[in-house]
């Protein structure tokens, strides 16, 4: 369990309200909030959590409680309770006990990302998608255990493929996945297929599951980022917590097939997989499926220069947010191109394409104003070489979204943008540059503010944008960022050496 999930269990089971926690612990009410939302994690050492533990001890007198608290400690925990245990020392130690660590599960889905780039299938691929059709099946299939749902899958996917008219598919597990991840053979199958199932015209609905362990959820999620790439899948999560004891799988084509089946826990080895191909049958599913969909939430808005989409009113809603912000990105960004720069580069383009973008420059400099009255807007800034810039290969981040073209900056252009940073710094307290010489995760984006949202992006061509606003997956990328980028700049953070360094760097354009 996450810690905001051990305090929410806590403060249910003893039916205390945040003010009420707050006052006896010396912490504000608002925090107490924050940290059972997952927006803040306690930092190591945190002076509140003995006191968390000693207040929670006090009051959880009843045998109920003491049942509720022993059982969650024995199945999320490392620890083995026992009943003559002190219970503030219990609690001490559960609350501190760490959890998975995040960072390696984000590290392997921003390199991923910014690793993508459009290609045709290699001939393994194609052969792989070249499954034997099944023959004619009954109204319902059975299979069993793990090679059972692979072959079941195959033949659901298979029968999607033979059906020429494109349909929107439907797919949810909660279930174990690792009987497609743990095969690469049979991975790399699935995935040729979903590829080519999308090229037929296809769209994917997916409900994901982010109450299982955030490394589990995240690595999922990784897997499907070249399928999510081509633009055709909405992924959306159920912000509702479930037991995870009885877990489901629906992979339904309205038109074709549909794929069930039930666990309990992790156990798959034996588990009964259905093949449905009855229309009456399918017509019931979807109906369950809608109506779990209904429940849910966009997980995520995926952007890329064949799927636009609304993607400057996400960026601009995004910005009108008024938080923390800390920005890394390995060119200079869109928020401090000056506007005068941003309006030549748009004029060249279509006036459908242009307008829209005019609109987001007129208001984007003021948003980031109102920010930085009461916020801090920090840039982890990997810069290219001077040899780049100077012949006038920087690319302009995103810039081939609107028109599906990259842009790069002549060395003036550069120059003037410098300018602009530079002007900020000396203005605005609140506005932060720190330079990454390492060059990690060179290419990718992560714009992220604390208890709002991130976005993740691909910033060389092809570009894609990820914007993301489910509650846990911000806070690990908050913490993230600060761990790998900004915390260890904090102390070593000299504001008027960043800027003379900018400035030599100008004086060379």
């Amino acid at each position: 369990m996450l810690f905001d999930e051990k305090l929410n269990l806590l403060m249910n089971i003893t039916r205390t309200s945040n003010s009420l926690l707050a006052r006896n612990i010396a912490l504000d009410a608002s925090f107490i909030s924050r940290l059972r939302r997952g927006v803040r994690t306690p930092v190591e050492n945190a002076g509140y959590i003995p006191a968390m533990a000693r207040y929670f001890s006090s009051i959880c007198n009843s045998d109920y409680q003491k049942a509720a608290l022993f059982e969650a400690i024995k199945n999320s925990s490392s620890i083995k309770p026992h009943q003559s245990e002190n219970m503030e020392t219990l609690l001490l130690n559960w609350l501190l006990e760490k959890t998975p660590d995040h960072q390696d599960s984000i590290d392997d889905f921003l390199k991923e990302v910014a690793g993508f780039h459009f290609k045709k299938p290699a001939p393994a691929a194609e052969e792989a998608a070249a499954l034997n059709v099944p023959g004619l099946l009954k109204d319902v299939e059975i299979f069993y255990g793990v090679e059972g749902k692979r072959t079941a899958v195959l033949h659901f996917l298979s029968l999607v493929l033979q059906n020429k008219t494109p349909q929107t598919l439907l797919l949810y597990s909660n279930e174990d996945m690792s009987w497609m991840s743990e095969d690469p053979e049979y991975f790399a199958r699935w995935t040729a297929l979903m590829f080519q199932i999308l090229k037929n015209g296809n769209r994917i609905k997916i409900i994901h599951t982010i109450n299982r362990d955030f490394n589990e959820m995240l690595t999922g999620i990784k897997g499907w980022v070249p399928i999510y790439m081509t633009g055709a899948i909405e992924p959306y999560y159920c912000p509702r917590t479930r037991d995870g004891i009885f877990r489901r799988t629906l992979f339904i084509a309205p038109q074709t097939a549909a794929v069930t089946s039930s666990s309990v826990r992790d156990g798959i080895e034996n588990t009964v997989n259905l093949l449905f191909t009855r229309q009456k049958a399918l017509l019931a599913l979807q109906s369950e499926f809608h109506d779990f969909l209904a429940l849910c939430r966009p997980l995520m808005h995926i952007f890329n220069p064949l799927n636009q989409g609304d993607y400057l009113e996400i960026l601009a809603e995004f910005e009108a947010e008024k938080s923390d912000t800390i920005l890394k990105t390995n060119t200079l960004s869109h928020i401090t191109m000056p506007t005068q720069l941003m309006l030549r580069r748009i004029e060249g383009l279509p006036h459908a394409t242009a307008e829209p973008l005019l609109t987001y420059q007129q208001k984007k400099t003021s948003r980031l104003l109102a920010l930085l009255e009461n916020h801090n807007f920090t840039e982890m800034l990997i810069l290219p070489e001077l040899k780049t810039i100077l012949q006038g290969k920087a690319v302009m981040e995103f810039s081939d979204m609107p028109g599906g073209t990259p842009a790069y900056y002549t060395p003036q252009e550069y120059k003037e943008h410098l300018a602009n940073v530079i002007r900020m710094l000396k203005t605005h307290k609140n506005y932060h540059v720190h330079i990454i010489n390492d060059n990690q995760l060179d290419g990718c984006m992560v714009y992220v503010k604390e208890g709002v949202g991130v976005l993740v992006g691909k910033t060389t061509p092809p570009s894609v944008f990820f914007a993301i606003n489910e509650s846990n997956m911000t806070a690990a990328f908050w913490d993230y960022i600060n761990i790998h980028f900004a915390t260890e700049k904090k102390d070593k953070y000299d504001p008027q050496q960043t800027i003379s360094r900018l400035e030599t760097i100008a004086a060379q354009l």
